[in-house]
């Protein structure tokens, strides 16, 4: 199932399957790490979206939340 990143609850795992948006937005996502196959854990969804990837968290502003599409991990 596919959802964005935005609609995701805290403890969630999932894997990033695209993101949409500005060229500038994708770059700078995939400059912090965020790029489609990596797999996420939500740690918060308010007021911002708080998710850690390895040992890196990040805090990101729901509106570009909103354009992270991802799936459920499968482990």
């Amino acid at each position: 199932m596919t959802r964005t990143l935005l609609s995701c609850r805290a403890g969630d795992r999932v894997v990033v399957g695209s993101i949409g948006g500005n060229a500038a937005r994708v770059d700078r996502l995939a400059s912090v790490g965020i790029l489609p196959g990596v797999e996420l854990r939500v740690q918060q969804t308010r007021p911002v979206v708080v998710v850690e990837n390895d040992e890196t968290v990040l805090a990101l502003e729901r509106e570009i939340a909103s354009e992270v599409l991802v799936v459920s991990s499968t482990g």
